[in-house]
């Protein structure tokens, strides 16, 4: 993959609190063409940019001369994509033949034209510039090593119900205040409310509530505010004004009563309105979170973000929970707005895609650790001694969910480090891809629509950086497991033109720290604490064992290991009265094959052996005699 320029587009999305965009994969809606058919639209992408196509793969844009979806082409300039003039249908007008249904969507845009127009939408939503957004962001981001402003105690956020004058509501408003507050909640087959999500993924720390209207009945029919011809942040404002004002001059609602940011701003300002969206992606009444730009007032307090959205016939936290990471504790996406990749954190965090799934919009997936941690929920125990000179070291665990971690920070660079957490598929985490070892490598630095070099990395344990390389959405060996990922270490130079998963700091020099001997995947892991060295080696892993005589043998570690490449180091010990021998070999797809070897009449063997991404073993042969031995191995 070509390495991306990091324009005024691409740094954008370093803002903590602008990056706030609906993530979409494939998701389906209907719209209903000018002809009264109900055409069937798949979406890709988020609220910045996404791109839609017919079920046959073909590209297609709102015209709003035609009132419909058209058939759209990507325009000579390679900048935009323009409508055909020819209404879309359902029906097949595409030759897939045996293609995959991946390979059979017609090509959008470039990188760099997505980049543009995601940076003019952000912009059009937020009512900001790109340098203003920066300018915020640099002011949020808290050091590392430092939690940021506690979000603690009983926070109380507002969510106006909406219906219309040819839409009324179907779901009442004692079902929408249980959906949102109650403990224990089941209802539209969701595990927990949005409060009981919160209060379980901050330990108890976090009492998140909200307010529930009536409804408000708007002024308009539904479908004066879901003009698709128009952005969405126009008549969804109108309708939220409209709302607000009622609100405060017929309710004699008290806005004072809600929590608010230290700019007097209400943190948790959310809307719900009657039956489907109505509107083609971005436009009308499509689902958004942004901010109110002609600012209302009241009590004391005035808005600032907001989101909103539909109700149709159910309600799953997942969206809703993972929009109140924007609203009330500031976090950014971690995944990538241009569609260049899925980003690192990937389905591992809720501000990724943890909230989407077919499980998880149901039950969430937690913050990951630093989010937690920045936030007051998580305690952390540095282990970088010369950061804390009473660093544990040696063997140390961890348990899921006990909502303490550790850390290693980098000294020259304090708001850069690395962050180890272990994640159990239970309880809160039931929904997660994996059990494991989590290790995030934190660089505010970093923005999450640059793959290579996000905010929040995840270092996944099988090498692949799969959804930095757009293949898909993190898997269960993204987490080092204790039994073929058993350590992390300075393999391969961390920068633009390698992309390892490595222990290094951002600026490509050894960190000097490494985990090794990870115990299986449970709720809670063991692991050891050892040092790097910084060029691609580390004070070794260390493994001991008996062979009992003549040919017996030994794999370590068992019973293999992907290693990203880089040089491969062993060194035998063993009996001084037996003939042991070394070798590496090399899985290559259908055969071990034996790539070094040490083969000298002693029990005393060493290899260096320059390696090639693969999977790899190492093997313990006894020629002649039995005895105990030691094996080190650096890579």
């Amino acid at each position: 993959m070509r390495l991306k320029v990091l324009t005024a587009a691409a740094m954008l999305f370093a803002s903590l609190s602008a990056q706030a965009g609906i993530p979409y994969k494939d998701s389906v809606y209907e719209f209903k063409q000018p002809g009264g058919e109900k055409l069937r639209v798949h979406l890709d992408g988020n609220d910045y940019y996404a791109e839609q196509r017919t079920d046959d793969g073909s590209l297609i844009v709102y015209d709003a001369a035609k009132k419909g979806f058209c058939y759209a082409k990507v325009n000579a300039a390679g900048t935009e994509l323009v409508s055909t003039g020819v209404l879309a249908t359902g029906a097949k007008v595409r030759s897939l033949g045996a293609a995959s249904k991946a390979a059979s969507k017609e090509q959008g845009l470039s990188q760099d034209a997505r980049a543009r127009k995601a940076k003019e939408q952000f912009e059009k939503m937020n009512g900001r510039t790109v340098e203003t957004a920066r300018k915020a962001a640099s002011a949020a981001f808290s050091p590392a090593p430092k939690a940021s402003a506690a979000v603690t105690g009983q926070i109380k956020g507002l969510t106006v119900m909406i219906d219309f004058p040819d839409v009324p509501g179907t779901i009442t408003q004692a079902q929408v205040t249980s959906f949102l507050n109650d403990m224990p909640y089941t209802g539209f087959g969701n595990a927990q409310s949005v409060r009981g999500y919160w209060q379980s993924v901050s330990g108890g720390k976090l009492d998140y509530t909200n307010v529930t209207t009536v409804y408000y009945h708007a002024k308009h029919n539904k479908a004066y505010y879901a003009d698709s011809s128009l952005d969405s942040g126009v008549r969804s404002q109108e309708l939220i004004t409209e709302a607000l004002n009622w609100l405060e001059n017929t309710q004699g609602f008290n806005f004072a009563s809600l929590s608010v940011d230290a700019n007097k701003r209400i943190r948790g300002l959310n809307f719900f309105y009657s039956g489907g969206s109505d509107s083609a992606w971005s436009k009308g009444l499509w689902p958004h979170m942004g901010w109110l730009n002609k600012q209302f007032c009241a009590d004391g307090v005035c808005t600032g973000y907001y989101q909103i959205t539909n109700m149709g016939n159910s309600l799953a936290i997942g969206t809703f929970s993972h929009e109140t990471g924007h609203l009330v504790m500031g976090w950014p996406d971690l995944y990538d707005y241009d569609g260049s990749s899925e980003g690192s954190a990937a389905s591992y965090c809720i501000m990724g895609f943890g909230s989407i799934g077919a499980q998880s919009q149901y039950r969430p997936v937690p913050p990951n650790g630093f989010f937690r941690y920045q936030v007051g929920w998580d305690t952390v125990t540095e282990l970088n001694p010369a950061i804390n000179p009473n660093a544990p070291k040696g063997r140390l665990s961890h348990t899921s969910g006990s909502h303490n971690l550790y850390r290693w920070t980098n000294p020259a660079k304090q708001d850069e480090a690395f962050y180890v957490e272990a994640i159990y598929k239970a309880d809160q985490s039931l929904y997660q891809l994996g059990s494991g070892l989590a290790v995030w490598h934190i660089d505010p630095a970093g923005n999450n629509s640059d793959e290579w070099h996000p905010y929040v990395q995840m270092e996944h344990a099988d090498g692949r950086r799969d959804p930095e390389n757009n293949v898909n959405r993190g898997d269960a060996t993204d987490l080092y497991d204790g039994a073929i990922y058993k350590a992390f270490y300075d393999t391969v130079p961390n920068n633009y033109a390698t992309h390892g998963t490595n222990s290094r700091w951002w600026n490509g020099s050894g960190s000097n720290f490494g985990i090794a001997n990870i115990s299986p995947a449970a709720q809670t892991i063991s692991f050891d604490v050892v040092k790097g060295d910084g060029t691609g080696g580390t004070s070794g892993e260390r493994y001991t064992g008996y062979l009992s005589g003549t040919a017996a043998s030994a794999i370590h570690p068992s019973p293999y290991f992907l290693y990203n490449g880089g040089t491969i180091k062993a060194n035998l010990t063993g009996p001084s009265n037996a003939d042991f021998e070394l070798k590496i070999e090399k899985w290559d797809g259908s055969n071990w094959v034996r790539v070094a070897s040490s083969t000298s009449p002693t029990s005393t063997e060493s290899i260096s052996y320059n390696a090639a991404l693969a999977y790899y073993r190492i093997t313990v042969y006894s020629y002649s005699g039995s005895g105990n031995y030691t094996l080190t191995v650096s890579k």
